[in-house]
């Protein structure tokens, strides 16, 4: 296998301050809010496109898979409640004709009860007859007779209004820029056919547009501006609280800022949304209530939402810090997230890097770091105005950062929000986040540890009670057994570690941390700087097994990259524990009757003549107590076992397992073995601390 050969070593880069995790709870940032989603919700969704008398419109189609999906896959609503009526649906009864709206309309309306929230979505013309009197247009509607072909609009308000919803919506994305040359009846706005709703009780009225102005395309996007922001907003963008729903101030004013700015920027003509609140409406009404997405999709959407903002605003170069929480003691480092905040930076940082393309730059993570460092950086010096400056200067210039946070967590879900912040002025120019779901050993990176039987991941049936998902109740039953020793503690522990420093055994301490529900105990390893260090791994399972060992976050086992289409193996790299390359630890391997495995650094080099990079502690300079600064010393052993499914099991003589070697820069046998890894056993972490400062708490 070979590896990059400018490589640079890649040290344990310190021991950081290990969090206590003072005060314990996350603080809950939910503002209240009136008329929860209990019920269901459905929506009436129409694009007309290929109009046969009126001018052709284009990506109305796309605008409405793309808002089905966000009501689907964000929001949780069931497919089946969904009514998708557009130009390329297969059955002609659902196709934007007029007879086909004015059947389907009211039959979609009788769905939704009191509890639930009916939204109604329309992208195509509208017109107005010679008495003033509006209509929709579908495909067949002549602009010089709507009267005989067109949707009125006073119909499709009658049947809003009957409808028993508890919440209703209309969003009207209408007069597209462009399309209205050479008719005789120019098509009217949506800002037009919304004041038809003025007045109809308990409906609120999304337009696209002011009276005078049209509803831009956006090639690029392959939508219409307004739908594009709408779409994005629903996604979680838009709940600027992280609350974990979407209301409709929130979808109003991230969708008004962002069309209104990205009009101002990127075309000739402005655009502005427009917000109609009829008669009866109490309180702040919620659009959705979001679900949780896989982390590597809500970090996805989050960059492409701030690459977008760079652009617009012609940003030249940015910075990532690594995610922080918020607790009741203020914000952390680390806090009650372990590993994690780390890996969504580097995650946000590689998405953001992919998409700049030249158009930005992301400031490289060892120069902002050393920038952190020489400035002292924390995290209060976000309201310091001299200190941002101070630190885009170090930088070379850095007009932004991007802060993110966790916080939230809830099981397996965990809120995320990132904020690109001015360096200059400390305004806001964006703000993006989602709901995440953890997989089980994302769950592991929280830096709580825990050993799981067999039996404790199968829920025992309740008759009569819905069961819970195994994903979820393996995470909830992992989070209370956490709270109690650590299982280095106990004898019977399946995979001790212990650890070696100068040939001799290094004896870890167990201390209680945190208060109340969030009291638990942690391994510290004492360590001075310039020690070199081995982590020694025991199987005593008497079965084949196979651990992911991170220090630090960086796998200790080199990680594969693919650029263009060409692969190479990346050692001493940040990965998400769920990703990270394997250690197989086969107890048949060995023939010593003690099953031990020797890891002696970062592995290089796999193969019959490997080699590594020894465990060196350096700049142990950090508290015990809570981490405050941004430095890139995490301090934090990850060890996780999983059992192990056989990819080849007939193949059992292509060498050693991984592990078996020691000394820096020494070859080893290091062959690699094909397996798959399957459910995970145990996650234990070891925060390493300066030994001396461990011995004053």
């Amino acid at each position: 296998m070979n590896l990059p050969k400018k490589s640079l070593p890649y040290y344990l880069q310190g021991v950081l301050a290990v969090l206590l995790a003072i005060g314990g709870q996350i603080s809950n940032q939910a503002a209240a809010q009136t008329a929860p989603i209990n019920g269901q919700t459905w929506a009436y969704l129409v694009g007309a496109e290929n109009y046969e008398k009126a001018g052709k419109l284009t990506y109305t189609v796309n605008d409405v898979r793309k808002l089905a999906n966000a009501l689907t896959q964000y929001g949780g609503a069931n497919a089946g409640n969904i009514v998708t009526i557009t130009d390329q649906e297969a059955d002609r009864s659902r196709q934007p004709y007029q007879k086909s709206i004015m059947a389907t309309l009211p039959e979609a309306l009788k769905q939704a009860g009191p509890a639930d929230t009916m939204i109604v979505y329309f992208s195509g013309h509208g017109f107005r007859d010679d008495a003033g009197k509006l209509y929709l247009a579908p495909l067949e509607c002549d602009p010089a007779n709507p009267v005989a072909s067109g949707v009125p609009v006073a119909w499709v308000r009658e049947q809003i209004l009957a409808c028993k919803a508890g919440t209703k919506l209309l969003i009207l994305d209408a007069c597209h820029a462009g399309a209205d040359k050479g008719e005789s009846s120019p098509s009217v706005s949506a800002k037009d056919i919304g004041d038809e709703f003025k007045t109809a009780a308990g409906v609120i009225t999304l337009a696209s547009s002011t009276a005078d102005e049209s509803s831009q395309i956006w090639q690029f996007k392959e939508q219409s501006l307004f739908s594009y922001w709408l779409t994005q907003g629903l996604k979680g963008h838009a709940d600027t609280n992280g609350d974990g729903t979407i209301n409709i101030d929130e979808i109003y004013e991230y969708v008004h800022g962002h069309v209104s700015q990205t009009a101002k920027v990127r075309f000739t003509r402005p655009q502005t949304p427009v917000r109609i609140v009829g008669p009866s409406i109490t309180g702040v009404p919620t659009v959705l209530r979001l679900q949780p997405q896989a982390l590597k999709q809500v970090v996805a959407d989050m960059a492409e939402q701030l690459s977008g903002v760079m652009e617009e605003r012609q940003l030249a170069r940015l910075g990532v810090l690594e995610f922080t929480n918020d607790t009741k003691v203020g914000e952390m480092l680390g806090a009650n997230f372990g590993l994690l905040g780390r890996y969504c930076s580097e995650e946000l940082e590689r998405n953001l890097t992919d998409r700049a393309a030249g158009k930005y730059q992301v400031v490289e993570r060892s120069r902002l770091q050393e920038a952190l460092k020489k400035n002292s950086f924390q995290l209060a010096d976000f309201s310091s105005g001299d200190k941002l400056r101070q630190l885009s200067k170090t930088t070379g210039g850095m007009p932004v950062i991007a802060r993110g946070t966790l916080f939230d967590r809830n099981g397996r879900t965990v809120s995320l929000r990132c904020k690109l912040v001015e360096t200059e002025g400390d305004s806001t120019l964006a703000s993006v986040g989602g709901i995440v779901q953890l997989n089980e050993s994302e769950w592991g990176m929280l830096g709580r540890s825990v050993e799981l039987a067999f039996n404790e991941r199968f829920p025992a049936p309740v008759p009569g009670v819905e069961p819970v998902p195994i994903d979820d109740y393996v995470v909830n039953v992992a989070d209370d057994k956490s709270r109690g020793p650590h299982p280095m503690e106990n004898r019977e522990f399946a995979f001790p570690l212990t650890f070696m420093v100068g040939g001799k055994q290094r004896m870890p301490v167990f201390k209680k941390v945190g208060e109340g529900n969030e009291e638990r105990t942690e391994c510290f390893l004492p360590v001075r700087a310039g020690e070199v260090l081995s982590i020694r791994v025991e199987n005593r399972s008497g079965d084949l097994a196979m651990m992911r060992l991170l220090v630090d976050g960086l796998n200790t086992l080199p990680q594969k990259e693919v650029d263009k289409g060409v692969s190479t193996y990346v050692w001493g790299k940040r990965v998400n524990l769920a990703d990270a390359r394997a250690w197989i630890l086969d107890p048949a391997k060995l023939r010593s009757k003690k099953k031990v495995w020797t890891i002696n650094g970062f592995v290089t080099d796999t193969g019959a003549q490997g080699k590594l990079r020894e465990f060196m502690v350096v700049d142990a300079d950090q508290s015990l107590a809570a981490r405050q600064k941004f430095t890139d010393q995490i301090g934090l052993i990850t060890a996780a076992f999983y059992q192990v499914v056989p990819t080849n099991p007939g193949n059992t003589e292509r060498g050693g397992d991984l592990g078996i070697g020691a000394g820096a820069e020494r070859s080893a046998d290091l062959t690699e073995r094909n397996a798959e890894i399957g459910n995970m056993l145990s996650v234990v972490h070891i925060r390493y601390v300066d030994a001396d400062t461990l011995k004053s708490h």
